[in-house]
């Protein structure tokens, strides 16, 4: 319609290892949208490319942070973005193993005993717990054996079993002190619904279950909403995304799982659609700040000296919407779980 403006928000991501969540090369994963006009991100990445010797190709942010030239580039191009609008979210791939595992197995089991996890923030409370609590209150090998075991079982091509899942609880399980025995003790009363997951991750019914790239996508596209309102989606190319993109477009059709009877909301995208990096100035910019981001919160998550990483921290902070990440403040001591219902842990 006349005098309408179709924005359009270009997004990408940086250290997508798909379900391969336990890469300890790579332990974040980011996905990062950018609103900038054309104008603005031709003249960004042209002025980028100029500090870049001949045949450089792509100015891709893996290849710029590794020299001194190409990090200079980096932060003169972010300096010459103050003005643009930048969102981004991260996703701490370890603590999101264990989250997905209270959320399809003890979260699952609650459900089935009428308590409802996500209502009180009894599932990102145990998460925590026993992210932060599972190599200190028992073998730290075990523990991560389980992870482990739990991601191989949790992926459609998969080489772990509901046995070998049991068999490495139970091993962890064994190993645990007794004041946190009850809380990583609560994944052994779920073998129903270890089934019925795996089941329907072998059976195609349920696809990326572990892969970070939809519901860090997801949160970003929301809090630039937030910001400039509903807009059309370009992103860089993702076979993950490909396959959820009439999900995405459709979300609100579907039941909220931490309000019961109500739907989820509509995510404020108009359209979706893919395009080349190499060809699109803004999915470029994209890129380094998925880029920047990854690299600063890595830094926080392995706490390993990362120079560059500190120069980038005040315009990671500026472009931080949040994360899938640990926080023992939201801990409230959940209720038990088990044969028996209520009671506190």
């Amino acid at each position: 319609m006349p005098g309408i403006t179709r924005r359009t928000v270009y997004a990408d991501e940086s250290a997508s290892t798909g379900e391969n969540l336990l890469d300890p090369a790579q332990p974040v994963f980011c996905a990062a949208a950018v609103y900038v006009d054309d104008e603005l991100a031709h003249q960004v990445v042209d002025a980028v490319r100029a500090k870049l010797p001949p045949g450089h190709g792509e100015p891709k942010y893996t290849s710029l942070a590794k020299t001194p030239n190409g990090r200079a580039a980096l932060l003169s191009a972010f300096d010459a973005l103050s003005g643009a609008t930048i969102q981004a979210y991260v996703a701490h791939k370890q603590f999101m193993v264990t989250s997905k595992m209270i959320d399809v197995l003890v979260v699952e089991l609650a459900y089935d005993s009428g308590y409802n996890m996500y209502a009180d923030g009894a599932a990102v409370a145990l998460a925590n717990l026993l992210h932060e609590g599972g190599r200190l209150f028992g073998d730290a090998a075990a523990y991560d054996q389980l992870l482990q075991t739990f991601v191989d079982a949790a992926r459609k091509r998969t080489r772990a079993s509901a046995d070998d899942l049991f068999a490495a609880i139970s091993a962890y399980q064994d190993t645990t002190k007794p004041e946190f025995s009850e809380v990583s003790g609560l994944l052994r009363y779920t073998r129903r619904q270890a089934d019925s997951i795996i089941a329907d991750i072998a059976s195609g019914r349920v696809l990326d279950n572990l892969d970070p790239a939809v519901p860090c996508l997801v949160e970003a596209c929301r809090g630039m909403a937030g910001i400039i309102g509903d807009f059309a989606l370009i992103h860089d190319e993702s076979k993950t995304l490909a396959r959820h993109v009439e999900q995405l477009l459709r979300m609100h059709e579907v039941e909220d799982p931490a309000r019961p009877g109500q739907l989820l909301e509509r995510l404020p995208m108009t359209s979706f659609g893919f395009a080349d990096s190499s060809t699109v100035p803004q999915l470029q910019i994209a890129d380094w700040v998925a880029g920047a981001m990854r690299q600063w919160a890595t830094q926080k998550a392995t706490r390993l000296a990362d120079p560059f990483a500190e120069d980038l921290g005040d315009l990671s902070m500026k472009w931080l919407l949040g994360g899938i990440w640990p926080d023992m403040s939201v801990v409230r001591n959940p209720r038990r779980i088990g044969p028996g219902g209520s009671g506190r842990v």
